[in-house]
């Protein structure tokens, strides 16, 4: 019996690993990062993502059709339209905007903050990396400040914060496209090291690492999400988040559903790591 949890362990790697070269960047739509990779300037990059990032709440299909509309109205590079973006000029360019419970005033906010950002530090990896330390044990006092610095007079529904103890989901995943050294993300923060990011726990991560044992927290929140990247951490502790694309896959494809469902139990490459049975 005292194998069991060392083998079951090994198992889950093997299991995990095959399903991150299962879903690969093809695989990618819908997902607001394909709307980053359409980009190459890095300054572009950053911008896009944490655009694409504060929206990403709601069905995927919508976030990427909503967000991608927004940059399109910036084009053609997100970076220029920011360096001299003036608030008069977007309340016309972006009338009429709206996800879900956003709409263009609480747009035009975060535009302002990050407009600031970009004329005081020349880009938003620059204002990051003052915020960095690397004597951190993970991301989160890096993204508090971040958060403050970036948007010291509110949009902090768009712009969440560990400081208020949710799982920073859209931030996480914003740092993760910025920091991560392989495909899909791009990398382009070589400053932060791979190894202090946090899972970013949206419900279908959060559930799926339930099945998994990952978690045993109800509520996907920051403390839930470090539990789960220290349990990804035992199979990879210096990109342990390397594994959240592909376990995001399985819910956005509606391959892992709240309600299971026995003929995606049946092909699933965890359905052996799974604390549930077959349906």
């Amino acid at each position: 019996m005292a194998r069991t949890r060392p083998l079951r362990q090994q198992l889950l790697r093997e299991r995990l690993d095959h399903l991150v070269a299962t879903f690969d960047v093809s695989t990618i739509s819908p997902d607001p990062l394909e709307l980053v990779l359409r980009y190459s300037d890095p300054r572009d990059q950053e911008v896009a993502g944490l655009l694409a990032a504060a929206f990403a709440y709601g069905r995927a299909d919508i976030v990427v059709a909503n967000a991608g509309g927004l940059l399109d109205r910036m084009s053609p590079s997100p970076f220029a339209y920011l360096s001299n973006f003036e608030r008069a000029e977007g309340g016309e360019r972006f009338a009429g905007f709206t996800h879900r419970f956003q709409k263009t005033p609480e747009l035009l906010d975060l535009l302002a903050c990050m407009a600031a950002a970009v004329r005081s530090h020349g880009s938003l990896g620059a204002l990051f990396e003052t915020c960095y330390d690397a004597r951190d044990a993970d991301i989160g006092p890096s993204l508090t400040r971040f958060v403050e610095a970036l948007a010291p007079s509110g949009v902090h529904y768009l712009l969440t914060s560990p400081a208020d103890g949710s799982a920073c989901k859209r931030m996480n995943l914003f740092l993760r496209w910025m920091v991560r050294r392989t495909s899909p993300d791009l990398g382009i923060w070589s400053f932060v090291d791979p190894a202090k990011l946090v899972v970013p726990l949206d419900t279908h991560v959060h559930r799926i690492a339930t099945f998994l044992g990952l978690s045993g927290r109800r509520t996907p929140d920051w403390k839930a999400a470090r539990e789960v990247t220290d349990g990804l951490a035992l199979f990879d502790p210096s990109d342990p988040v390397r594994y959240d694309f592909a376990i995001c896959r399985l819910g956005i494809l509606d391959l892992c559903s709240r309600k299971r469902r026995r003929e995606n139990c049946e092909v699933c490459l965890l359905r052996d790591v799974c604390r549930f049975p077959v349906v």
